[in-house]
């Protein structure tokens, strides 16, 4: 059963996954890391670049930002009975998804699924809003993981994560490609 405890930990946990999200994504992002992160698009794609071309990028940039988060969780567990396996249960849903996410597959989904191809401001606000969600999901994660049980379940599930992301976007790729360079790929 919740207690009055554990509800304090995952919201003082949000805060600081709050803090380091907005830190590691915007002012310690580089520009490289922004515009690589989650390449190549449709068109390069359809000229045959490969699907996971941006990965480098993204893996760089969710390390710094990763790291960032450990920092804030690491300075409210001064304060907070944040445990060390919730921490890196937290961690591990974070940087999952924020690396699934910043690969804009999904963000471009949901525009698409809206019909909001003309909303300037869409991509960003998508992206943020799914990172946002996705740390509250991390903070009742690192609430509720107390033991090694828990938090293997977590790391398997994060990885498993970051795998159907890379599957995506291999079948993206090849939805992508011309029919002819694709029986020509096989052979």
């Amino acid at each position: 059963m919740p207690t009055v405890e554990t509800a304090a930990v995952a919201a003082i946990t949000y805060a600081a996954l709050f803090a380091g999200h907005h830190l590691g994504d915007h002012p310690l992002q580089s520009t490289a890391a922004a515009t690589g992160k989650a390449a190549p698009g449709t068109d390069e794609l359809a000229r045959g670049a490969h699907a996971w071309r941006g990965w480098s990028w993204c893996a760089r940039h969710v390390a710094v930002y990763t790291a960032v988060q450990a920092a804030c969780l690491a300075l409210v567990s001064v304060v907070a009975p944040l445990s060390l396996i919730g921490a890196i249960a937290a961690l591990a849903v974070s940087a999952s998804t924020h690396a699934v996410i910043d690969r804009r597959w999904v963000v471009r989904w949901f525009l698409d699924a809206k019909g909001a191809h003309d909303w300037t401001e869409g991509p960003y606000l998508v992206d943020q809003s799914l990172h946002l969600g996705m740390l509250l999901v991390a903070a009742v994660v690192a609430a509720g993981v107390t033991g090694p049980t828990g938090l293997a379940v977590t790391l398997v599930a994060s990885t498993a994560v970051v795998a159907a992301g890379l599957l995506v976007e291999r079948h993206r790729a090849r939805a992508a490609v011309p029919a002819p360079l694709v029986a020509r790929a096989r052979h």
